[in-house]
């Protein structure tokens, strides 16, 4: 029996050795259940410059199960490490690397020390970032901190995601410090880290340093401060937030990511919940008004003005975050807004937005207010009208239709086929 266990042995590692990737597979799971008396042999493959890049890789992902510190160097030491495997393709060498960093980061707290030591390596401190990046623990404060301010943007893209995790006092100045860094993918995170800490508000004056965000020159930037700003839901930001969204030179994603950041004033999910939340949606009210006219364009260029699809996209997004208000007091205000907008004859993709909305609101007087819309010339929009009416009164729907028809004399009925 033992003679028999110890063929098995010999023969699974020979076929992680040596076989095919279906037999490097299985064979590496029950090398994994030897335990630690896997590890010196695995340990020696890994270094066998020999072995094929394909069980090098099954290699490191055995190891990956025994976060010992030997192993972890080991794996270390396979980050952008190609004098010592001359026969790896370069291909193959940012493979093993890659892999190397996630398993790494997947072995968590216990990774960090190593990991801190190959930021010192000027060769090694981008991959090692990229996987401290990953290790969600608050062991990587210190490591991540030292190199914030690196030359390689990227590493400092790494260093302040990763902080921006932690409430930690040690973090704030340097996420807010990056709110200038000359890279806009660090200014980005700084901006989405600190959009979380509403916490620093009062202390900060946070949302009055991220403001200037708004108009930066990388569009990402301005439209994650948008976002940022409607968290942090300030009063005192709402000023800005209109310039944004009413400004005849804001690009069209940093207008939809404003009214995203006004929802948030609305709903009641930002700080404030009052007088905040009124002007939120009386500005939102106001640029679907806006956007729905010609009024003022003549004074634009033509490059400046709204398509009629941008028009219509900003409309639609607007009509979504009122028809969301269902839940709070604001749903009759809501109600009234989007059924005077249908008196505007807009587009089939508005009018559809808002018979959804005024369905989702669910306010009485909306039933009545949909009636027409059943002769509307697009079929959809008879379709969506009759389910929006179904879903207000479910059980005297159909009889109030029937009704509202035949007092139209000359009206055809057939839409009561559709029902």
């Amino acid at each position: 029996m033992e003679t028999s266990k110890l063929q098995n042995q010999t023969d699974h590692w020979q076929h992680f050795q040596t076989g095919d990737f279906g037999q490097k597979w299985n064979s590496s799971k029950l090398i994994v259940r030897e335990g630690r008396g896997a590890i010196a042999p695995l340990l020696a493959l890994l270094n066998d410059p020999t072995a094929d890049a394909e069980t090098h890789w099954f290699t490191i992902r055995a190891l990956g199960h025994f976060p010992d510190p030997d192993v972890i160097a080991a794996i270390a030491a396979q980050i952008d490490d190609t004098a010592a495997y001359p026969h790896r393709t370069a291909e193959q060498a940012t493979e093993l690397s890659t892999f190397a960093i996630e398993t790494l980061a997947a072995m968590g707290a216990a990774a960090i020390e190593v990991l801190s030591q190959l930021l010192e390596s000027p060769q090694r401190r981008l991959l090692a970032a990229k996987a401290l990046n990953q290790v969600r623990s608050s062991g990587v404060i210190p490591a991540m901190i030292g190199v914030a301010q690196d030359e390689d943007a990227q590493v400092r893209y790494y260093a302040i995601d990763a902080l921006g995790s932690f409430h930690s006092a040690v973090v704030t100045p340097v996420l807010l410090a990056a709110l200038t860094d000359p890279a806009a993918t660090v200014r980005k995170a700084a901006v989405m880290a600190l959009g979380r800490r509403r916490d620093l508000q009062t202390q900060c004056q946070l949302s009055q340093q991220l403001q200037p965000l708004l108009w930066d020159v990388d569009l990402a930037v301005s439209c994650q401060t948008a976002l940022a700003l409607g968290r942090l839901g300030t009063e005192d930001t709402l000023e800005a937030l209109q310039q944004v969204l009413l400004s005849a030179h804001t690009p069209m994603a940093l207008r939809i990511d404003t009214v995203r950041a006004l929802e948030w004033y609305c709903d009641g999910r930002s700080g404030d919940q009052s007088q905040s939340c009124q002007r939120a949606f009386t500005l939102l009210t106001q640029a679907l008004s806006e956007f729905s006219s010609s009024h003022g364009e003549h004074d634009l260029d033509q490059s400046q003005r709204p398509s009629p699809s941008q028009k219509t996209q900003l409309s639609v997004a607007i009509i979504r975050v009122l028809g969301d208000l269902h839940q709070g007091a604001m749903a009759p205000q809501a109600t009234h807004s989007l059924i005077h907008h249908l008196q505007n004859q807009p587009d089939v993709a508005v009018v559809q937005a808002i018979i959804m909305a005024l369905a989702s609101l669910n306010q009485p007087q909306s039933f009545d207010a949909l009636l027409p819309l059943l002769h509307h010339p697009a079929d959809t929009i008879a379709i969506h009208t009759i389910a929006a009416l179904k879903r207000l009164d479910s059980e005297q729907s159909l009889e109030r239709v029937t009704t509202y028809l035949h007092q139209l004399p000359g009206q055809p009925t057939d839409v009561l086929t559709l029902w």
